[in-house]
């Protein structure tokens, strides 16, 4: 009981571990599986793996700041990496006077299995985070916990996932940082040609939101996704007309053979766009 009092309370770092690069799943889906992103989403969907999946995605984030991932799943066992960079700022002493620039760079190692209790499938994952700013580090430790069970009839999956357990244990200078937990709530209806879906999420940092979306082929190679993210309302600025899109986030998948590359945009206004772009290989 110490330790979970003690995560609840401690100051929350490691803020980029919130940040989804992926495209596939338009932001929302963690009672999904079988695409290759189970490890970065929900370690519960590794249990239902068959076959091999590579992955690979890129984020071009707000204030010129960059996410890339890649990912490798077999046989109910997952490898994720992400990578952050935050770009080149200026480095300035006490007196306002420069003295060059620094980076901020931050990269997480992410390991899941995932197995069968009864007919549910649970998973869990270890990760590991570096984070660097100048010439500070940080290093952080945690986990994800998930468990996905498929109703038959009608078929529906409704998924549980509990991310970024953990904290820092070497911190930058004196005080550590605990990660920003996140509990996921998903519910995935299946059609023939497409899904709708349903998160419920409480974040370390925000209050309890909604993401709502789905995905519908247009032939058998192409597919439209989208979904709306309540917790994006507060990104409204009301100096655009197109406020009520805050939290949207729109994209296309392209599938080819065993090849699927999928694209998302989700505009942030005033803060400028987010561009997806990922990748998978296998099924």
């Amino acid at each position: 009981m110490s330790i979970i009092i003690f995560l609840l309370v401690a100051n929350i770092g490691f803020e980029h571990l919130s940040v989804d690069p992926v495209a596939h799943r338009v932001g929302m889906g963690y009672a999904q599986f079988g695409d290759g992103y189970s490890i970065h989403y929900n370690p519960a969907g590794l249990a239902y793996g068959l076959g091999s999946y590579y992955s690979a995605s890129y984020l071009n984030y707000i204030c010129d700041t960059h996410f890339g991932y890649l990912g490798y799943e077999h046989d109910q066992i997952g490898i994720g990496i992400r990578y952050f960079y935050g770009g080149t700022m200026k480095k300035t002493d006490e007196l306002g006077i420069e003295e060059g620039s620094f980076g901020v760079h931050f990269i997480d190692l992410n390991v899941g299995k995932g197995f069968f209790y009864k007919d549910i499938g649970f998973g869990i994952s270890v990760k590991g985070v570096y984070a660097n700013i100048d010439t500070l580090n940080s290093i952080g430790a945690g986990v994800d916990i998930g468990a996905i069970y498929i109703f038959p009839e009608p078929e529906i999956q409704i998924g549980l996932a509990v991310k970024n357990i953990g904290f820092g244990i070497k911190p930058y200078i004196e005080s550590n940082e605990s990660f920003p937990y996140e509990i996921n709530i998903g519910v995935i209806k299946r059609f023939t040609d497409s899904w709708v879906g349903l998160d419920i999420v409480k974040p370390a940092l925000m209050n309890f939101g909604l993401r709502i979306g789905g995905s519908y082929s247009i032939i058998s190679s192409f597919d439209l996704k989208a979904s709306y993210n309540t917790l994006l309302s507060s990104i409204q600025t009301g100096s655009s007309g197109f406020d009520f899109l805050a939290g949207l986030t729109v994209g296309f998948a392209v599938n080819k053979d065993a090849i699927c590359v999928n694209y998302s945009y989700s505009p942030y206004f005033d803060l400028g766009g987010c561009h997806r772009i990922s990748v998978s290989i296998g099924g």
